[in-house]
């Protein structure tokens, strides 16, 4: 007997990323794992302070937002043992953990910024009205 699910199938996932926080680009990467884990499309677009924080300079560094500062001591811990190296490393693998992600520069927000100065996990520039295309089309669509 096959198995029916429950719900709609979620085929097709878009991401908008605006927060420059560690735990907003931690949540970023959570998601993409547990969507390709359902074997779902992921577009993912860096937007704003996103995109900012995802400068090679950057990326590693830990700037978590205030909300973890009750736990600021013993978050390294906890990601430690959690097998967490580094952002950079972590969305990597979110990315690799899929067959079909990618992860888009807003074009619009490449300002401050250049291609060049981000991580190389970064698949090339994508306008807002390019990506909210892919968007519409998605099964679902987040903002963080």
């Amino acid at each position: 007997m096959t198995h029916v699910p429950d719900g709609p199938v979620l085929r097709s996932l878009a991401v908008i990323a605006t927060r420059g926080t560690s735990n907003n680009l931690f949540q970023v990467a959570t998601l993409v794992r547990a969507a390709t884990a359902l074997g779902t499309t992921v577009e993912v677009l860096f937007r704003d302070a996103a995109l900012t924080k995802l400068r090679r300079d950057r990326i590693n560094a830990p700037e978590w937002s205030d909300a973890y500062s009750a736990v600021d001591s013993e978050l390294t811990d906890r990601l430690r043992a959690a097998d967490f190296v580094d952002m950079e490393s972590f969305l990597r693998d979110a990315k690799q953990h899929g067959d079909d992600v990618h992860y888009w520069a807003c074009a619009e927000s490449l300002v401050d910024v250049q291609l060049d100065d981000l991580t190389p996990l970064i698949d090339g520039p994508r306008s807002v009205a390019e990506f909210d295309a892919t968007a519409r089309a998605a099964d679902a669509m987040l903002s963080f």
